[in-house]
């Protein structure tokens, strides 16, 4: 234990006396975490242009346009008078959507011929299309037809919650790797493996890694705490499970870090995996794109993500109150890259 001190006590004085490291564990990621939570704050998109084309000119099409103008989500911005018009503005991305109505919209709706309304949406901006569609299916079926619209998998229809809830873990993870390769990759920059580690080596490894341990630890607590805590979203399952699970994926991000580091004892190599492994995480974790619907080689590599299984994980117990024992087992299982870390370094040191 006298050793796992020293080595926990060298790492703290050394973090203090770098401006470096004190930027990555301080600035990086309270301002990478405030710029999301700002851009994501109001949870909602509101007031999307779409353009209209109205060609009934009738009471009940300018009813209609008026309902269009006062949701929250739409603005008519644009009245115009022919569909080239509309498609125009869409290629010009001054509008989201256009709505076009047809002659004897207000005729065919009072003799119930169900008149047909079409809209157009530019599909290369899908989550603005999807909430379009969504307003316009549930204002239209404020009329002659009926709609229930039961949400499943965004409770509360705030993408606050269901994309913040994603991103801010997407962006740690790359943090817990980047700030475990520079600690160690000092080391290997300098060849000073054999001083630091040949005696007590698994001792002082993890004495060295521990403050990193607690503090990506501390830091997605306070996360969870914000988003549940104080926002006013309630957690549906245990916190404990999931605090647990937050700590198994530190610690397994932090092995794969070594991981790097062991593969050619080549700092600058090192951050390059990194960065190649970690960075395009967010995509992968099955929250704008189901896991569902992906391939062979996007599931392997969810698979080989920590992040995903614990972000499916939180929204498993977050949202739904059900524990996810599966996806913890499949966290931990990362630990057993440690065998390898261990002999690669006993190797390096001998």
């Amino acid at each position: 234990m006298n050793e796992f001190y020293q080595s926990f006590h060298k790492e703290i004085n050394s973090i203090i006396s770098s401006y470096y490291k004190i930027i990555l564990l301080t600035f990086a990621p309270f301002i990478a975490f405030g710029l999301i939570v700002a851009i994501f704050y109001n949870g909602v998109l509101e007031n999307l242009p779409v353009a209209v084309v109205d060609n009934d000119h009738s009471q009940l099409s300018r009813i209609l346009v008026s309902k269009l103008d006062d949701t929250k989500t739409l603005e008519v911005a644009y009245k115009v008078d022919d569909t080239h018009q509309a498609l125009s503005l869409l290629q010009g991305t001054k509008a989201y959507g256009a709505v076009i109505i047809p002659y004897g919209f207000q005729r065919d709706t009072y003799t119930r011929r169900a008149p047909q309304v079409t809209v157009m949406l530019n599909t290369q901006y899908i989550l603005v299309g999807k909430i379009i569609k969504s307003t316009l299916s549930t204002l239209m079926g404020k009329g002659a037809i009926s709609m229930q619209v039961t949400p499943f998998f965004n409770l509360y229809q705030n993408y606050f919650l269901f994309l913040v809830s994603a991103l801010i873990p997407a962006i740690w993870q790359i943090l817990i790797v980047i700030v475990m390769l520079v600690s160690f990759g000092e080391v290997v920059k300098r060849g000073k493996e054999r001083e630091e580690f040949q005696e007590h080596m698994v001792v002082k490894i993890l004495g060295k890694a521990f403050p990193y341990t607690l503090y990506f630890t501390f830091i997605g607590a306070l996360y969870l705490f914000y988003v549940y805590g104080t926002l006013g979203w309630e957690f549906q399952g245990s916190t404990l499970v999931t605090l647990f699970a937050l700590l198994c994926t530190v610690i397994a991000y932090q092995i794969i870090a070594l991981l790097f580091i062991v593969v050619e004892f080549d700092y600058a190599h090192a951050l390059s995996f990194g960065a190649a492994y970690t960075a395009p995480a967010f995509a992968f974790l099955g929250v704008t794109f189901p896991a569902q619907s992906m391939n062979g080689f996007a599931l392997f590599w969810r698979e080989m993500l920590p992040i995903s299984h614990y972000v499916a994980l939180q929204i498993s117990e977050a949202n739904y109150g059900v524990s996810s024992g599966s996806e913890l087992v499949k966290i931990m299982a990362f630990w057993s890259l440690g065998i390898i870390v261990y002999l690669r370094f006993k190797r390096r040191v001998a």
